[in-house]
């Protein structure tokens, strides 16, 4: 898989999908959720994804 992660291994989502997800106009954690499947299965890596998908958010808009 090489070196990106995967963030949610249910639903084999990385980091560069939810760089993708937000690229294409998710701007929220529950969009992002909506586009890639993030955090739909076990419930894991939720904690984990939120945090990483608000950080790129806020890069996002500049703060």
């Amino acid at each position: 898989m090489g070196k990106d992660k995967y963030i949610c291994p249910c639903f084999k989502v990385t980091k560069a999908d939810i760089k993708k997800a937000i690229a294409d106009g998710a701007g929220s954690f529950k969009e992002v959720k909506k586009a890639t499947r993030l955090a739909a299965g076990c419930g894991h890596c939720k904690c984990k994804a939120r945090k990483y998908t608000k950080k790129r958010l806020g890069k996002c808009s500049g703060k």
